[in-house]
């Protein structure tokens, strides 16, 4: 199978700030066709009767009351036209009440009211929710590309993340706007900076459960395999996990308790990064754990020329562990069923250095294995001096090279929670290789998934930290103008 095309994948994306400033020009536009008149809900003097008498605009220049009426819910709603720029007011004046509300005339004319209520802003969400949709779909495609092409890795684990966060929130952006036809800029606005807030608070308890899980895992991996930082990984994951919801709970009290516009503002604009940081990282995580689970069940095509077989230990004796035999296992079942199907049968290449506390080289130990198992020695071109899974890729990768092989017929074989990094490492070293899983123990499998997930954020932080901040400023943008309205 030859590699996708990520040129092609890649300049694709470009259509996402193509369609923002063609969405952007398209809203200027529009607002400037239709803000000239301005329909403005007058929510704090619902049920109450309001008529022309007691509307006015200072300065009566810059704009002027076309029209009161009362909306079905009760809701008294002004129709101004806006003559000529400028600031000024509009004036609420009942026997024992009144206010004066912020206005403002901008060139086209455009009525802003209350500071962020202007007529044609359901075009600003709609665009909004558009171009979600659109990075939704392309990232959508990348991954079926990418998954039919076999590319197993830390792409495949960032388009799927990408997709599952941009079609989300596109479903709820566009949800948003179609259940709030009659409400205004300051609802919708309103809606949207809580949604990172509600989205972590109905996840709650989904990832508690699946917090108590991955510890539960950890405590057997740390019991049966061993005390070592990377065996609790999980662990640490479920403690960061809870600090970050006690993080953005005590960031709701803070902006609560807030008696000034400025720490509302600081504590409010806080608590929405952390939030969509929460909402961004947890669908990378679920993005990862689908193609590490997909990476574990595909099972490569046949022929293939060359069968690479990762190191993993070995017995004191210098025999396979039964994590390391199981390995072998499966490259020979593979080889079995290629030769079944009466194709040539491929070449065994296993890899692995000698290290300090081991008889022989993990490739010879597992040569022998192979012997034992009637293979003959012909079919076996040992790998004996890498020291980790890259290395094992990369030697192995010139061994093939020199032994006639190409790096579109290979596949390699290690243990099922291993598949989706060793896909990265083969990838690396020039190989469109597949992996052939061997079963293992159901506690790897969670620890395994949040190490993953960590490569995924290390190689990828900086597409990674610019979409996670293009969607923030979208929810800070949001805060703002309800900030803006409210003032």
């Amino acid at each position: 199978m030859s590699a996708p095309d990520f040129k092609r994948i890649r300049l694709s994306f470009l259509v996402l700030p193509l369609l923002a400033i063609a969405c952007a020009i398209l809203c200027a536009v529009h607002t400037r066709s239709v803000g000239s008149v301005h329909e403005h809900r007058l929510i704090d003097y619902k049920g109450l009767s309001i008529t022309s008498d007691n509307i006015s605009v200072d300065p009566p220049s810059m704009a002027r009351i076309l029209d009161v009426h009362t909306a079905e819910d009760g809701t008294p709603v002004v129709t101004i036209e806006g003559l000529e720029p400028g600031k000024g007011f509009l004036l609420v004046t009942l026997p024992d009440q009144g206010s004066a509300r912020q206005l403002r005339v901008d060139p086209g004319p455009v009525v802003v009211a209350d500071g962020a209520n202007f007529t044609g802003w359901e075009y600003f969400a709609g665009s909004v929710a558009l171009c979600f949709a659109v990075a939704g779909v392309l990232c959508a495609w990348a991954l079926h590309t990418l998954r039919r092409h076999s590319w197993y890795g830390y792409e495949m684990a960032s388009y799927a993340g990408g997709a599952l966060f941009c079609l989300a929130q596109a479903a709820i952006f566009g949800s948003l706007l179609l259940s709030r036809r009659e409400a205004t800029f300051t609802d919708f606005a309103e809606a949207v900076t809580n949604l990172a807030d509600t989205f972590v608070s109905i996840m709650l308890w989904p990832m508690a459960a699946m917090a108590l899980f991955v510890s539960a895992s950890n405590v057997a991996l740390l019991r049966k395999e061993g005390r070592s930082p990377r065996n609790a990984l999980g662990i640490a994951a479920s403690i960061a996990l809870a600090l970050a919801c006690a993080a953005l709970h005590g960031l709701d009290l803070a902006y609560l308790a807030s008696t000034s516009e400025v720490g509302f503002l600081f504590w409010t604009l806080f608590d929405s990064v952390i939030a969509i940081g929460v909402c961004y990282a947890m669908a990378l995580l679920a993005g990862t754990c689908a193609c590490a689970y997909g990476a574990a069940k595909h099972l490569p095509s046949h022929p293939r020329s060359h069968l690479i077989i990762c190191g993993c230990g070995l017995r004191a004796d210098g025999t396979p562990t039964p994590l390391l035999a199981g390995r072998v296992d499966a490259a020979l079942a593979f080889a079995r069923n290629q030769e079944e199907a009466g194709m040539p049968a491929p070449t065994f290449v296993p890899s692995g250095g000698q290290g300090a506390d081991e008889a022989c080289s993990e490739a010879e130990s597992m040569r022998g294995y192979l012997l034992s198992k009637g293979v003959d020695d012909s079919q076996i071109v040992p790998e004996a001096k890498s020291t980790n899974t890259r290395e094992n890729f990369a030697y192995s990768a010139k061994i093939i090279v020199a032994d006639g092989g190409t790096a579109d017929h290979v596949a390699f074989a290690t243990t099922n929670y291993h598949v989706f990094r060793s896909y990265v490492y083969a990838h690396d070293a020039g190989l469109n290789a597949e992996g052939i899983a061997a079963p293992t123990k159901l506690y790897f499998w969670p620890n395994a998934f949040l190490r993953e997930f960590v490569g995924l954020l290390a190689s990828r932080w900086l597409t990674t930290l610019l979409t996670y901040l293009g969607v923030a400023a979208i929810y800070l943008v949001a805060e703002y103008a309800l900030l803006l309205s409210l003032g």
